[in-house]
C-alpha cells in the first residue's frame, strides 16, 4: 500500500478514535480531568441561556463570552443546533405533534468546569434527527491536565478530549461518541437525551 494511500486512511481513523466509548462503563468526577474556563475569561462567560424548541422550527442556544468591544458579538463557548423535527418525547413520555414547543435550557457549572446542565431532564429526541452539541475550548485553562504547567503532557490529555453525560448529579458520567475538530478546538456530538454534559478526559 502507497503512502498517498494510507495517509488518507491514517486520517479517517484519527477522527473515529476520538469517537470511541470503549473505555470504563462510568467515572466519577474524581476520575474525570475536566476541562476548566480559563481564570480570566470566566467572569466573561455567560452562565445561563433558554430557548424554546418547536417541532417543525430550526432552532439555536448559543452561549458566548462578553464581546471585547460594545456592540460586537462575542465568542461562542457553547452552541447546541436544534433541527425541526429533533423533538421526539416530553419527559412525561408524551409524543411531540407538529407546532409543539419546549423551553430547553442550560446551566453553567459554578466551580468553572466544562460542565452544562441541561434541563428538562428526560426529554428525549428523535434518533433520525438528533440535535449537535458544539463545545468550543479555545480560550479554555491551558493547563488540561491541571498539573500547573503547559507542556507536552497537556496535548496529549487534548487527544482525549471528549464529551460525557450524566442522567442525574450522583450518576457516574459515560462518554458519548464525539469526534474533536483539532484546528476550531472544538469537539462535537449528537445528543439523544438530557440532562448534564462535561467536556473532559
Amino acid at each position: 500500500m502507497s503512502f498517498r494511500f494510507l495517509m488518507p486512511v491514517l486520517l479517517a481513523t484519527s477522527v473515529l478514535a476520538c469517537s470511541d466509548t470503549s473505555g470504563p462503563p462510568g467515572a466519577t468526577d474524581d476520575e474525570l480531568q475536566f476541562v476548566l474556563f480559563d481564570e480570566e475569561m470566566f467572569p466573561l462567560a455567560e452562565r445561563a441561556g433558554s430557548v424554546w424548541a418547536v417541532k417543525g422550527e430550526h432552532r439555536e442556544l448559543v452561549l458566548r463570552y462578553m464581546p471585547d468591544e460594545p456592540g460586537e458579538e462575542g465568542e461562542e463557548f457553547l452552541e447546541f443546533d436544534i433541527p425541526g423535527d429533533a423533538l421526539l418525547r416530553a419527559p412525561d413520555g408524551r409524543r411531540y405533534a407538529e407546532g409543539d414547543s419546549v423551553l430547553i435550557s442550560v446551566q453553567v457549572d459554578d466551580a468553572g468546569r466544562f460542565l452544562f446542565t441541561f434541563e428538562p431532564s428526560g426529554l428525549e429526541f428523535d434518533p433520525d434527527h438528533l440535535p449537535e452539541l458544539e463545545v468550543t475550548y479555545v480560550r479554555a485553562n491551558p493547563d488540561l491536565d491541571g498539573d500547573g504547567d503547559e507542556d507536552e503532557e497537556d496535548e496529549e490529555t487534548e487527544q482525549q478530549l471528549q464529551l460525557w453525560q450524566r442522567e442525574r448529579v450522583n450518576d457516574p458520567w459515560r462518554a458519548i461518541g464525539s469526534v474533536r475538530f483539532e484546528d476550531l478546538d472544538e469537539v462535537e456530538a449528537k445528543i439523544r437525551s438530557f440532562t448534564g454534559f462535561a467536556l473532559a478526559s
